[in-house]
């Protein structure tokens, strides 16, 4: 007989590869996952992995029959948490990866929200970049990501729902290593063609929305450094090293900051867009939904997203 427990281990097999992976994941033996895959099998008189090299693969008739696993497994969760006494707070753990920038911006209030309004809920934050959460989500390791936009559409597994979007700007030393000429006291855009320019990865999503911007304000600049943290390079431009065009994060007081002035480029009307990223069916979706609703997104955008070839998403 199939029970919900089966069905758990066949969804953590699906997401990591392996035995050992899914039963690390779920706190079974090796041995007990595969007993459970096995008798699914028999159960259904139809095998459900292949092996492609040390990793277990679904075979078509598994794929098709994880999302209707997941989603049931999703309505139970929502069935037993309707009635657990909380008043509809959000408990347990969840695992989210975020941009280092996201949490420097409007993410951060979302979580601080989300937070004071269900104490009994535990969110352990990972940082790092996006082209590093999609595997991470769909092998289960996060339960989601806040993360750019990819460039195409991809992730047949994934969606990506986009929350807020920060516009671009242009970043000056106020102490600069080299000369502003009038530029101290009335910058604009002009100064990228003679000042030093400390660029973003551009093989990032973000990299390529700079790249966009410069072209779309026709200007010629003298690349120095190449970086791929948004910190990093506002704190070099702090340092007086160069000039830099950025997304505007939310919770920085650019208005007020000593060391840097800034130039708004939002005429351009390129915005970088920070989203959710989840597979279409988990267990924390009533988390995912109340990011959504802080942001007044009353639901996931089932667009599947492709990252173009050769390009990083970050």
């Amino acid at each position: 007989m199939i029970t919900l427990r089966t069905f758990n281990v066949f969804v953590a097999v699906a997401e990591c590869g392996s035995y050992t992976g899914a039963g690390r994941k779920i706190g079974l033996t090796s041995a007990a996952v595969g007993q459970q895959i096995k008798m699914m099998e028999n159960t259904l008189e139809a095998p459900l992995f292949h092996k492609n090299g040390h990793q277990l693969v679904l075979n078509h008739y598994g794929e098709a029959l994880l999302k209707d696993v997941q989603e049931l497994l999703v309505k139970y969760e929502e069935i037993i948490k309707s009635g657990d006494g909380q008043h509809g707070q959000l408990t347990g753990t969840v695992h989210i990866g975020a941009l280092i920038s996201s949490l420097m911006g409007s993410f951060s209030d979302a979580l601080w929200s989300i937070r004071k309004n269900n104490p009994e809920l535990d969110v352990k934050v990972f940082a790092g970049q996006s082209g590093d959460f999609a595997h991470k989500i769909t092998s289960g390791q996060l339960d989601a990501a806040i993360a750019t936009e990819p460039p195409e559409y991809a992730y047949k597994e994934l969606i990506w729902t986009p929350l807020y979007a920060e516009p671009m700007i242009l970043i000056i030393p106020r102490k600069p290593f080299f000369t502003l000429a009038d530029q101290a006291s009335n910058p604009s855009i002009d100064i990228l063609n003679h000042a030093p320019f400390i660029h973003f990865d551009q093989m990032t999503w973000t990299g390529i929305l700079i790249r966009q911007t410069l072209k779309k304000l026709a200007v010629s600049v003298d690349i120095q450094m190449e970086m791929n943290s948004i910190e990093a390079i506002i704190e070099l431009v702090r340092q007086g090293y160069g000039v830099s065009i950025v997304p505007k994060l939310a919770n920085l007081d650019w208005e007020q900051d000593e060391k840097l002035l800034f130039v708004d480029l939002s005429p351009t009307r390129i915005y970088r867009r920070i989203g959710i990223l989840e597979r279409k069916f988990h267990h924390r979706s009533n988390f995912t939904n109340a990011i959504r609703d802080h942001f007044g997104q009353s639901g996931p955008a089932l667009k599947e997203r492709r990252t173009a070839p050769g390009v990083k998403v970050g």
